[in-house]
């Protein structure tokens, strides 16, 4: 997106607070997971940049779904993990700024920071106002700092204040991870080349419907495995046993079933019950009986869709095929992740995304093959479906005139260096016509005394 305001050397930061909106939505109990840590590692990068740069930087993310304050869910809960990945101390600031003693505190601490100081704040979603993207939070925020930056493509589908009401009263950019998503996401909606050939699982058809009626206009193929394959098979009239479907999804499928893009899987993984003691079988979806529970896509369909996988030069997977978490159930998508990531590292485009398919890619060991892994799920999904309208991008786009007079002096610091080169040129030219013009009249000098 052309349009975006970008965050990159030519905007002064030195002493200027910097909000800077950050996806660390993860488990605060137990040890994280390789996508968990994953996420956190990526946007390392963009506060050491603002450090470098000098910037003061106060962090906003959310965690979890609080419906009100709950210590369990506080961000102070992220301090050490912070103060690891940045390796330097991070202030947690968890009073509440919608009160006038809060915000009085947290003003007070931002007043003695110091160039490249960090700031954790208190957890976004703790205010009432937050979902509601609220004018007077978004205000109350913006009066803390002096730039707004949004680098967390995973919550940019929520028009929240923390994602796009800050925008609306500070100078505001893009950060890097939030270009390298769009970048990466818009490969998909323009001019994909072709063939383009879309994995799509998880449980619920209806959450997806959307995305995969979008899909349908652009894909080539669209391969549903997983729970959402489910509904297909009723419609077929095939039994599933005790296989979990969706209600709601048996009408799209039924809507969808003649439509030719879309490739089911030909058999399945079952067994009596779906546990780490299960003694799983294949089967051809239409010879399960009425106990069997499916866990995962059979092999043929794996040999099937990895020779469609083998002829596709853009490929998007999101969901996984089966129950991943579950070893005997999690072949299918690793032969699937794998064949990905084998055609992404040829001549294909390949890009997966989504909470639950990051942790399968990274089991691959192959994932640094694939062209792109999101950290945006149902961002990612939305950014498909929306051609890239999300409200956090919305926003970034609605250029304020105070951004644009960031801009304007950021494009003029480079103008006042060449005209500074210029005449530094121009002065030392003149010095050395002075210094020949002495040694020529020194020379004739000398030639009359003769």
């Amino acid at each position: 997106m052309k349009d975006l305001p970008i965050l990159n050397s030519r905007v002064q930061l030195k002493n200027k607070r910097v909000l800077l909106r950050l996806d660390w939505n993860i488990p605060v109990q137990g040890m994280p997971s390789k996508e968990d840590l994953a996420k956190v590692d990526a946007s390392v990068s963009t506060v050491r940049y603002l450090q470098k740069h000098g910037a003061i930087v106060i962090i906003l993310t959310h965690l979890g779904r609080p419906k009100k304050r709950d210590k369990s869910l506080s961000t102070v809960r992220l301090l050490p993990m912070a103060e690891a990945y940045l390796d330097c101390p991070v202030m947690f600031c968890g009073e509440d700024i919608t009160k006038q003693d809060g915000k009085l505190e947290v003003e007070s601490a931002l007043s003695t920071a110091k160039s490249g100081d960090v700031f954790l704040m208190e957890n976004v979603r703790f205010y009432e106002g937050e979902e509601k993207n609220d004018v007077a939070l978004s205000q109350t925020y913006a009066s803390l700092a002096d730039y707004f930056v949004n680098d967390a493509f995973a919550s940019s589908h929520r028009a929240h204040v923390s994602v796009a009401g800050i925008a609306r009263y500070l100078p505001h950019f893009a950060g890097p991870e939030l270009i390298n998503e769009i970048e990466a996401a818009s490969r998909l909606i323009e001019k994909p080349k072709r063939p383009f050939v879309t994995v799509i699982g998880g449980m619920k058809l209806s959450t997806k419907m959307p995305v995969i009626n979008s899909l349908l206009k652009a894909a080539d193929k669209v391969l549903i495995g997983g729970a959402m394959a489910h509904p297909f098979f009723v419609a077929k009239k095939y039994k599933i046993g005790k296989s979990y479907t969706e209600v709601e999804g048996l009408k799209f499928a039924k809507a969808l079933i003649k439509n030719k893009k879309i490739v089911l899987p030909s058999d399945a993984l079952v067994a009596k019950k779906i546990d780490i003691h299960a003694k799983p079988h294949v089967v051809l979806v239409n010879e399960i009986k009425l106990n069997d529970v499916i866990g995962d896509i059979g092999t043929a369909t794996m040999r099937e869709w990895s020779s469609i996988i083998k002829n596709a030069q853009t490929i998007l997977w999101n969901g996984p095929l089966g129950v991943a978490k579950i070893p005997a159930f999690s072949h299918g998508s690793l032969v699937i992740a794998r064949a990905i990531a084998a055609r992404s590292n040829g001549a294909a485009y390949g890009l997966v995304g989504g909470g639950d398919t990051v942790p399968v890619a990274l089991q691959t060991g192959m994932s640094e093959w694939y062209d792109h892994v999101s950290m945006g799920g149902g961002a990612l999904l939305e950014f498909i479906e929306k051609k890239g309208r999300l409200p956090g991008i919305e926003a970034l786009l609605a250029s304020s005139t105070r951004t644009l007079n960031v801009l304007k002096a950021s494009l003029k610091r480079p103008q006042e260096k060449k005209q500074i080169a210029r005449k530094m040129i121009a002065a030392k030219s003149k010095k050395i016509v002075q210094k020949v013009k002495k040694i020529v009249h020194k020379k004739g000098s000398l030639k009359k005394k003769k």
